[in-house]
């Protein structure tokens, strides 16, 4: 039995130009509307991320909701979620062939999304519009996070029902076996994005 580690696939879903939940619900960032349950044998290493955002006008609010420091596609964003998938498995041996005994997948998991910190100045109908704003654009976060879990899930299920094999090749039919999942996920994700026009038929627009 032998327990091999590898590092598989990168995957960022972008999320749209629009704002979460009031300043005055710091646990909404933090947590992005709640926990999802991880499917079986997968681990979620998930955290939130916050930028910084002032102003007290609606225009140079604006001209701050951009994801900083990444790259010029994800800049254009007010919010971003990425995932990385990960896995790892053992397998049993009887003479020359090997069978996956057991599968366990981590997904890191991360959700970027402004914070307003000018609010106790703000014009209330500005704050409130935050608000709106804010909330739906963690309700957008939250669909791609339920998106990646479930390829997760999906993936670990695909790497447990190789069946068995030669164990020279059971490396590469894991890969084999793993990679259209991966893709689907990629393709779940901007299709997402493209149904929900970034999150502005949520009302993740300010």
């Amino acid at each position: 039995m032998r327990i091999w580690l590898s590092f598989v696939a990168t995957a960022i879903a972008f999320s749209s130009c629009a704002r979460p939940s009031a300043p005055s619900e710091p646990a909404l960032a933090a947590d992005v509307l709640g926990r999802i349950e991880a499917p079986a044998g997968v681990v979620i290493a998930h955290r939130a991320e916050t930028y910084a955002v002032t102003g007290t006008d609606r225009a140079t609010i604006r001209a701050q909701l951009h994801v900083p420091d990444g790259t010029l596609l994800e800049r254009n964003y007010a919010g971003l979620y990425k995932w990385q998938l990960t896995w790892r498995y053992e397998t049993g041996r009887e003479g020359t062939l090997c069978r996956v005994t057991r599968a366990a997948v981590t997904l890191t998991s991360i959700v970027t999304l402004p914070e307003w910190t000018a609010a106790a100045t703000a014009d209330p109908v500005i704050v409130t519009e935050w608000a709106r704003f804010r909330r739906a654009l963690a309700v957008h976060e939250h669909g791609h996070r339920e998106l990646a879990y479930a390829g997760a899930g999906r993936a670990r299920k695909a790497i447990e029902s190789i069946p068995q094999q030669a164990c020279s090749s059971i490396d590469a039919d894991v890969r084999i076996a793993a990679e259209p999942i991966l893709n689907a996920m990629k393709l779940e994700q901007a299709r997402y994005d493209q149904s929900t026009s970034h999150g502005a038929t949520q009302g993740a627009t300010f």
